[in-house]
């Protein structure tokens, strides 16, 4: 029997670098009917400043978080068990939530490996993504698929939201609570509605679907969402055009035709287009995570792009990626902060090394500076420095009372000068989140966000004393 595990959480960001503030995991059977589930609560760690959009959203009240929640080692290490327990008991189960594979999966394999826990299972915890579905089930069937027609910023677009999607099946009759158990209650609901409606299970779908060809086609398509500039209505959706680079199942590469035909009209020449640009035109697809089902292209598709794709068919550049795909891999690292590339750490020893450390430093906080010493004393690669790095952000987070010049090592890269996120230039220090809050404040006519929002204003001067000397 296939166990499917349901999940969803509310965090202090939409930034990998935030934390996960409540967790609902609900495990149901092949007919959907709820057997267990976990819920709980995380303290905010003392190297975490929630951004005022996410509280307003989720609805936490702060000051209750911190009276009532658990610490993040301790929520770490009751996932953690709670997963193993259930894949020993049922051999393999099946994480599924609502546009969970570039949010919700990424927060709880950073949340596990933070606190020296493998966030894969040995290949036993398998993922499905219910956004996915949806757009598939929308796409193919949009002439009985509940569409929501809605504006912001003056454009017009169909939403795939959860709120949206499950008003429009009369699944919710209120605003949705972002409350993490309510909504993975919703989710699973709006599966059940879906599947009765559709006549098509979830876990039949398959989110990566290429056309079945003797050959490598020369251009392939993919329904997508239809964005359009303020003013015109959209399509139920739209073609996306790609050039197969390398179709072997773990180097899934594949070249954006708009993206690239777009940097050709601005360039004029094809010789001018730069190795990088090229570079950003190409598409990994991971079959663990994205949604990419295509179809084949006739002749009449094919002529408007025919001169482009001679260009592609004869560039040394995009050849040589297309024999050894692994070049694109090494093209594309980034200098980024480990939380946002967490598989960077390698998941040999490195996991199990910040483990025992994290073991060793909750018997005896006074081990920290030993233990780092060995570290630096043996580091030999990449990932021995992020390895470092994790082990230094776990000791803050659990110290009683860390060393404040180790502390603002942290604060200040993070919500001073923001130079630690991954598009710095986008994101905000703690002063302009401190001035969103004081703006929220004097306009809020609304009772229960007047708590929350005052909660939060209590919190941020608390962390503000901790900024005061980084």
């Amino acid at each position: 029997m296939s166990m499917y595990l349901f999940y969803d959480f509310e965090t202090s960001s939409r930034e990998l670098l935030g934390q996960i503030l409540s967790y609902a995991f609900v495990l149901t059977d092949e007919s959907y009917d709820p057997i267990t589930s976990l819920t709980g609560k995380i303290k905010l760690n003392r190297t975490q400043c929630p951004e005022v959009k996410a509280i307003l959203t989720n609805k936490i009240n702060v000051s209750y978080l911190q009276e009532t929640g658990i610490p993040e080692y301790e929520a770490a290490e009751t996932i953690f068990n709670f997963i193993n327990q259930l894949i020993l008991k049922h051999n393999q189960v099946t994480l599924i939530g609502f546009n969970s594979n570039n949010f919700d999966l990424s927060f709880l394999r950073n949340l596990l490996v933070r606190y020296g826990f493998n966030p894969y299972f040995n290949g036993k915890l398998k993922n499905l993504d219910i956004l996915h579905w949806v757009q598939s089930l929308a796409f193919y069937n949009h002439d009985h698929f509940p569409w929501v027609l809605s504006n912001n910023n003056d454009k017009c677009y169909y939403s795939f939201k959860l709120e949206d999607i499950t008003q429009a099946c009369s699944l919710l009759t209120t605003a949705q609570t972002h409350d993490a158990f309510e909504d993975v209650i919703l989710t699973i609901k709006l599966v059940s509605f879906l599947e009765q409606k559709f006549n098509q299970k979830l876990t039949d779908f398959n989110p990566i679907l290429l056309p079945e060809m003797s050959e490598k086609p020369r251009l392939i398509k993919q329904r997508y969402r239809d964005y359009v500039e303020p003013g015109i209505n959209p399509k139920k959706y739209s073609y996306r055009y790609f050039y197969p680079l390398n179709l072997q199942s773990k180097s899934l590469l594949f070249i954006n035709i708009k993206h690239l035909n777009d940097i050709l009209e601005q360039k004029k020449s094809w010789d001018h287009i730069t190795k990088d640009e090229k570079t950003n035109c190409i598409q990994y697809i991971n079959s663990n995570k994205h949604f990419f089902i295509t179809e084949s292209c006739d002749n009449q598709d094919i002529i408007p792009f025919k001169p482009i794709l001679n260009l592609i068919d004869n560039d040394p550049f995009f050849s040589q990626l297309n024999k050894q795909p692994k070049t694109y891999f090494q093209l594309i690292q980034k200098d980024w902060d480990i939380e946002y590339q967490i598989h960077e750490i390698g998941f040999d020893h490195h996991i199990a090394t910040l483990g025992a450390l994290k073991q060793k430093l909750l018997k005896n906080q006074d081990l920290y500076p030993e233990l780092l010493q060995t570290l630096l004393s043996t580091r030999q690669s990449k990932q021995d420095n992020y390895l470092i790095q994790l082990f230094n952000r776990l000791f803050l987070n659990i110290a009683k009372s860390p060393d404040l010049a180790l502390l603002n090592r942290y604060l200040k890269p993070r919500y001073i000068t923001t130079e630690i996120y991954r598009n710095p230039e986008e994101s905000s220090s703690f002063l302009a989140q401190e001035n969103e809050l004081k703006q929220e404040l004097d306009r809020c006519t609304n009772d229960n966000d007047l708590i929350i929002l005052e909660a939060l204003r209590d919190y941020y001067q608390f962390f503000k004393k901790q900024l005061s000397n980084a």
